[in-house]
């Protein structure tokens, strides 16, 4: 299930809790939450973290090209 909805099914419950009065709910909302924006931040780090291998590899390519365009001439 996406970030999002985990994160507005957390967001519910803790308003639920409030309203009722279920304070355990509450928490339950808070964790729930919690957790989707802990898995949210590791799919950020991973999507960073491929983006910069993909650059640097990139970075390398250009490189090789120059160095081999200047011997050529």
């Amino acid at each position: 299930m996406s970030t999002f909805r985990e994160k507005a099914r957390g967001r519910t419950k803790q308003m639920v809790g409030q309203m009722i009065g279920d304070e355990k709910l509450v928490e339950e909302g808070r964790e729930q939450e919690r957790e989707a924006e802990q898995q949210a931040e590791s799919t950020d780090a991973e999507s960073a973290g491929a983006k910069s291998a993909d650059d640097r590899s990139s970075d390398t390519k250009s490189a090789d090209d120059r160095s081999g365009r200047a011997s050529r001439h």
